[in-house]
């Protein structure tokens, strides 16, 4: 299971534009409410603009994987089954595409 440490929601203009003020709101809404216990030191935190205007609202997982158009019901998938919507990887940072492939390849994990 992937473990979820940090989710940071952009809160740069567009991206509020696009909802992504709602988004945050139900991760730390649904967090609180139903999944404190499984994520025990989960941050959840407001961010700058990560230059992905265009593809917002934009939520980053774990300081590496980058999740666009996210929605209410994505940011609650999230939550519920991080495997799953983390195996809909959009985007991930270059500076982790090397890992990411490993881990994608099978040589890591």
């Amino acid at each position: 299971m992937a473990e979820l440490r940090t989710i940071t929601v952009c809160q740069a203009e567009l991206c509020q534009n696009r909802g992504s003020k709602t988004v945050m709101h139900r991760l730390q809404t649904r967090w609180e409410e139903l999944y404190k216990d499984k994520y025990p030191n989960l941050r959840i935190e407001a961010g700058d603009c990560s230059g992905d205007c265009e593809w917002g609202p934009v939520v980053t997982v774990n300081d590496s994987i980058i999740l666009r158009h996210v929605d209410k019901e994505m940011a609650e998938r999230l939550l519920e089954n991080p495997d799953e919507m983390l195996g809909e990887v959009m985007h991930v940072l270059e500076q982790d595409r090397d890992t990411f492939d490993r881990i994608i390849g099978g040589d890591l994990f």
